[in-house]
């Protein structure tokens, strides 16, 4: 028998003073007539956001989403109506004056993708906001602090006639463009719009502008070149002035087809727009007037690396008062076909810097350096020499048994850069600036005894996106696992998503961002990274060039899931209503060109990846002819249509196109039925090969018939214990839905012993191998291997959705779903999610024969807790507020608001 206990919070006594207070607030807001004016709510208004980003320039969208969240220390706390107010000065805004709009109280609980709504926005221009909410018993909390936006340049006249120029040599390396200006007035403000192509460094004064590297975001020159906002107010003064462009390759002549090259020569647009203390303002652009120099980067290649000569440094280039006579004059250029957007997405920038955990001297002046983890970026370091005197510094992920290098993962990338010092007698310091690696190892060399190395450290680089969630339980492998495919997926986000920051491709894998975008969304905020890449490649297209490849479900079809994705954890709107044509394109040709709904196994790649059991595979350690990689290509590709049918009508049904969203409801349908009358055996256990992720798939994505289902988990158990010796032998998606399949047919300890297995093929095998990163494929190596791949990343979105049980129920999160699953072989799990509305944080803990659950859940959201049972006749202890609503012999479920609840669970 179930027993359920509840304990309160509250007394009579409190009940009756919370009953006189809510007495004090009525008769206080009917004697003002202005609920704002009862006694504070204790309510308070924090993270004002304007399309995903805090304070943002370049703001490009004609109605920008507004999205704050909610604080107080009460419980069950929604928002019952908010007024937006947004000025053209703070001052305005300070005296409560929206001149721009003023929303006035809109009775709704809506705080995130909140569409401005007041007049048109011009270019150029910050605005200023705040809002204030009332509570769902129509208490107002104070305003929010004042935020900004500031609008981008959106349309051509907006750039004030600045030109494209570059060197009067298309084939300079990475040439310098300077001029000089005056001031006559105290300056206010100034902003930068610039893009370089293929990449840029603004410098103003003598310093480089800003902490961003590797500008601008890469994308489809052909149809959009993105250019970057500086706010530049402190590096200018009153008098002298100067500004320095220094431009560098990208993408050498050896880049991948698979990816976005600039293909014309290094070029360059500038506005500076400064504003004086008088209110009066004054541009700059860049003309013909403008002069060029080669400087001291005389080769760069993002795969090859960079080559500095610090003999030809020309320094006070970038500093007014320079002798630039010798300088050339620039030429003006065709501007690129694309036309000018702003950079929305997070800029990349140096996000901390690495000590080596060891040194070891390979041989006379060579050195070879362990930071102790797989990243990307690039090694910094200072030296003491002559002149001439040539240091290199090499880049590889692992190490041969000799202590060298191993550079097989880099394939053909040269991955080195050159130092040659100016011989000042002084330390000179060297970083570079038009290029990255992927590394855990560096090798700095230079001529026996001609340089006298100093420090040498390692600088993480990736697009800078908030850590949003946190991860950590009993178990060490598991939590390293978390960890290492966290950094995997960061070392893939550059400006756009890459395969592997190692060898010579680092391109968009559309693939790999179907299986593991669910864990990079609750890792990371990604809103305003994925957003820019489906702008780069829209639903439908995987690839830049015209393969037909990119037209299969597992390739192409990851972005019109990507779409969805975005609305259902951030309720971007904006990305999903322009994603959503394509998106339907997408699906709708499919399902009219594939013959029965049902994809032919020629078609696409499949379960990319699988393990590799050849002889070839040996144990684990492989060999570089090992890998053919395809698998099950008809059942996964028509599995994944399905999903993406579903993700239509959903997003369909989100924006209000009930036709449609029938049509995709509908069309799923017969996908799953033609799935089951395809594949399910007559058994009714065991789908296509009987291969993990026949079974993984239908089981995750409720394709598996109701009474069907315990017979293909049974089945599937079968297979991993007796078949596959307790591993896993799953690629690409089956890794990412393994968990779930195990977890929706009640085993998870299983999906715990093959996460933990440390023999070939699993993550426990990389970890014994000394993995800092997850691998791109089970093999140590391989015809085609990176120790730095997110692919299989994916399997981290279960540790927050099954051993956690967080998932929203309703999008960004204003419904949750808390039903954590409990292994016998952990003893506690812990994990939190900055969404959105708020932190979302589940954690259990054993202690003997009692689990002890506590779920936080944000004010203005609203959850479900099911609270698991282990045991028969297990007695639950909930507070007095929290609604039970279904009880079963698995669990008792509860309906609770915001705060924290805990909920214990006793034998009886």
């Amino acid at each position: 028998m179930l027993h359920v206990f509840r304990h309160s919070r509250s007394t009579p006594v409190q009940g009756a003073l919370a009953l006189l207070g809510a007495a004090v607030l009525l008769a206080t807001a009917l004697v003002t007539g202005d609920p704002a004016a009862a006694v504070d709510s204790g309510l308070r208004v924090r993270g004002a956001t304007v399309d995903g980003r805090a304070d943002p320039l370049g703001v490009d969208a004609a109605r920008p989403l507004l999205g704050w969240k909610l604080s107080t220390a009460s419980r069950d706390v929604v928002q019952s109506a908010y007024q937006i107010l947004v000025s053209t000065s703070a001052g305005q805004l300070a005296h409560d004056h929206g001149d721009v709009w003023d929303s006035g109280k809109r009775h709704s609980d809506e705080s995130v993708g909140v569409p401005y709504g007041g007049r048109r926005l011009a270019p150029r221009t910050r605005y200023y906001w705040k809002v204030r909410v009332w509570d769902g018993q129509g208490r107002a909390s104070a305003w929010s602090a004042p935020s900004s936006w500031e609008t981008a340049l959106n349309a051509p006249e907006d750039w004030e006639g600045a030109r494209w120029i570059g060197p009067s040599d298309p084939e300079a390396g990475a040439p310098l463009l300077r001029t000089e200006f005056s001031l006559d007035k105290e300056v206010a403000g100034a902003r930068a719009y610039v893009a370089g192509l293929g990449l840029h460094e603004l410098r103003l004064n003598g310093a480089k502008a800003g902490d961003r590297v590797l500008a601008p975001a890469n994308t489809p020159y052909d149809r959009r070149v993105l250019y970057d906002t500086y706010d530049v107010t402190g590096a200018l003064r009153k008098g002298g002035n100067a500004v320095g462009l220094w431009l560098g390759h990208g993408y050498g002549e050896n880049f991948s087809r698979y990816g976005f090259r600039w293909n014309g020569q290094r070029q360059a647009v500038m506005l500076l727009d400064v504003t004086f203390t008088d209110g009066t303002r004054r541009r700059l652009t860049t003309d013909p007037s403008w002069k060029w120099s080669i400087g001291p980067v005389t080769a760069d290649d993002l795969y090859d690396g960079e080559s500095y000569d610090a003999r030809k440094e020309q320094d006070g280039w970038d500093e007014p008062g320079f002798d630039d006579r010798s300088w050339e004059s620039v030429s003006v250029v065709d501007a690129p076909r694309g036309p000018l957007r702003s950079t929305t997405m997070p800029p990349l920038r140096v996000t901390d810097t690495l000590e080596p955990r060891k040194v070891t001297e390979i041989r006379p002046g060579a050195y070879v350096y362990d930071f102790g983890q797989n990243i990307a970026g690039w090694a910094r370091l200072s030296a003491r020499g002559e002149a001439g005197t040539r240091i290199t510094m090499r880049t590889a992920e692992e190490l041969g048994a000799d202590g060298t290098l191993d550079t097989a993962t880099n394939r053909d990338a040269a991955a080195t850069d050159t130092f040659t010092l100016a011989g000042t007698g002084r330390r000179e310091s060297y970083e570079p600036r038009f290029t990255y690696h992927g590394f855990r190892y560096l090798e700095v060399a230079g001529p026996p005894g001609a340089a006298d190395i100093g420090e040498v450290r390692a600088r993480v680089v990736h697009a800078d996106v908030a850590s949003t969630g946190a991860f950590d339980s009993s178990s060490k492998d598991l939590n390293r696992i978390w960890k290492n495919n966290r950094w995997s997926i960061l070392n893939n986000s550059m400006s756009t998503p890459t395969d592997t920051p190692v060898r010579d491709e680092r391109t968009p894998p559309a693939m790999d961002v179907q299986a593991y975008r669910d864990a990079a969304t609750r890792e990371f905020g990604m809103e305003g990274f994925y957003a820019k890449y489906l702008g780069d490649l829209p639903p439908g297209t995987a690839l830049p060039s015209d393969d037909v490849k990119a037209q299969y479900p597992d390739m192409a079809g990851g972005q019109v899931s990507l779409a969805w994705t975005l609305y259902e954890q951030y309720r971007d709107r904006d990305a999903l209503e322009t994603a959503y044509p394509d998106m339907k394109r997408f699906v709708d040709r499919n399902a009219t060109e594939v013959p029965g709904l049902i994809w032919p196994a020629d078609k696409g790649f499949g379960d990319w990846c699988p393990p590799d059991h050849g002889p070839q595979a040996n144990d684990g350690m492989g060999s570089p002819t090992a890998g053919d990689c395809t698998s099950e290509v008809s059942l996964v590709n028509t599995a994944l249509s399905y999903e993406q049918a579903r993700a239509v009508a959903k997003a369909a049904g989100a924006l209000g196109l009930r036709r449609d969203a029938h049509h995709f409801a509908s069309l799923a349908g017969r996908i799953k039925s033609a799935f089951n009358a395809h594949f399910l055996n007559a058994a009714g256990d065991t789908y296509g090969s009987g291969r993990q992720v026949t079974s993984v798939l239908p089981l995750a994505f409720g394709l598996v018939p109701a009474d069907k289902v315990n017979a293909v988990g049974d089945q599937l158990a079968r297979t991993i214990l007796e078949h596959d010796a307790g591993h896993l032998d799953t690629g690409i998606f089956g890794t990412r839905y393994l968990v779930d399949a195990l977890a929706r047919t009640g085993r998870i300890d299983l999906a715990m012993a093959v996460l933990h297995q440390r023999t070939y093929p699993g993550f426990g095998f990389q970890l014994a191998k000394g993995a800092t990163t997850t691998w791109e494929q089970w093999l140590y190596r391989s015809s085609m291997e990176t120790h730095d791949h997110a692919m299989f990343a994916g399997i981290n979105s279960s540790l927050y959705t099954v051993l956690a049980g967080i998932r929203p129920t309703e999008p960004g999160y204003r419904a949750i779903a808390v039903e954590p699953r409990v292994p016998d072989s952990l003893d506690r799990v812990s994990a939190s999610q900055e969404t959105v509305r708020g932190r979302v944080a589940s954690s259990w803990r054993k202690t003997g024969s009692a689990l002890r659950l506590s779920v936080t859940i944000p004010a203005n959201s609203r959850a479900v807790v099911r609270v698991p049972l282990t045991h028969r006749g297990d007695r639950v202890q909930a507070p007095a507020e929290a609604r039970q609503t279904r009880a079963t012999a698995q669990a008792v479920s509860y309906r609770v608001g915001s705060g924290t609840w805990t909920f214990t669970v006793r034998a009886r």
